[in-house]
């Protein structure tokens, strides 16, 4: 009878191939570390280069170019400012605007005066009310309408005595809201 002795009590493992998997693995992360470093740095010389450029663009906006008088870049400066303003006036649409407070406005109400605020967005609106009742729906539904926030109604007073026009003058504050 032959009997096997088994000498080797626990599982052995090659080392080998786990240690040369561990060894390519750290050198990936080495290249890609480094990688990264050299767009880093990239990234930032060309950071400080555009930087450079936008100081020399703004340096030379500033300053009048050679032979041209003082004067004459003034008087050119304040054209630009002006022309500069009609198209930020022509810009905002003045007809949506006053279509927002007219068809807000119920029977009985008519518009006198919108006025800007000091605030972008602010105005105050004048006008003529048949009766106090018609003014409340009008401050009401400025109110609930999606386009007006922060109605106040600033002043009302009855019809002036001696005149044939009866009814409530009124001043209202609001902001229109933008969308």
């Amino acid at each position: 009878m032959r009997y096997s002795i088994n000498l080797k009590t626990r599982t052995y493992l090659d080392h080998r191939p786990l240690n040369r998997l561990g060894y390519c693995i750290i050198t990936l992360f080495i290249v890609i570390a480094g990688w990264s470093v050299s767009r880093v740095a990239s990234n930032m010389n060309e950071e400080s280069r555009l930087a450079a450029d936008i100081t020399a663009a703004r340096n030379k906006l500033g300053h009048k170019p050679d032979g041209i008088s003082t004067t004459e870049f003034t008087r050119q400066k304040d054209h630009i400012r002006f022309y500069n303003s009609i198209i930020e006036r022509k810009r905002f649409d003045w007809l949506r605007l006053l279509e927002a407070f007219e068809s807000t406005a119920p029977e009985g109400i008519m518009l006198a005066a919108l006025t800007p605020g000091r605030e972008r967005g602010e105005w105050t609106v004048r006008g003529w009310g048949r009766s106090f009742s018609s003014l409340q729906r009008y401050v009401e539904q400025l109110e609930t309408s999606k386009g007006f926030s922060h109605v106040l109604l600033l002043s009302h007073k009855s019809g002036i005595p001696g005149e044939r026009v009866r009814g409530v003058e009124f001043s209202i504050s609001c902001r229109v809201v933008t969308q």
